[in-house]
């Protein structure tokens, strides 16, 4: 069974990437912390945000893994719900960069591969990386 979209979802994905694009242009632009432009390689606040939205897809990923582990089942679908956000808002912020389906593929794999060894092997990387997300609301 194939599941629709409603409009409502897909004007709060793009609601949210506009948002979230405001919310990193200081970062980005250096008024703030050099973090996010060092993680980017840029000063595109576009860029920063579709980097910071893959990151949020790789730890909404390990959020699920964990508590699925615990045995928590209605938490585990709650980051399931918000790592189809962060997908959908890397998609949507990669589209308005230029990028193709496939290399958008392609950094979500790269992400994952950088992301997620270093999420679970540096608990305090991971908490900062929660803590950034749910303040974007990818988390």
């Amino acid at each position: 069974m194939q599941r629709r979209t409603g409009w409502k979802v897909r004007l709060a994905a793009r609601l949210t990437a506009a948002a979230f694009v405001a919310a990193l242009a200081p970062l980005s632009a250096g008024a703030a912390s050099g973090q996010t432009r060092a993680a980017s390689g840029t000063s595109n606040p576009t860029q920063a945000a579709y980097d910071a939205a893959l990151r949020c897809f790789v730890a909404n990923g390990r959020a699920i893994g964990l508590q699925e582990r615990a045995g928590n089942a209605e938490a585990a679908s709650r980051y399931e719900q918000k790592a189809r956000l962060s997908f959908d808002t890397a998609v949507r912020l990669g589209q308005s960069l230029g990028l193709s389906g496939s290399r958008i593929n392609q950094d979500l794999g790269i992400a994952q591969g950088r992301e997620l060894p270093q999420m679970v092997n540096d608990r305090r990387y991971f908490e900062q990386a929660v803590s950034t997300c749910r303040a974007l609301g990818l988390m």
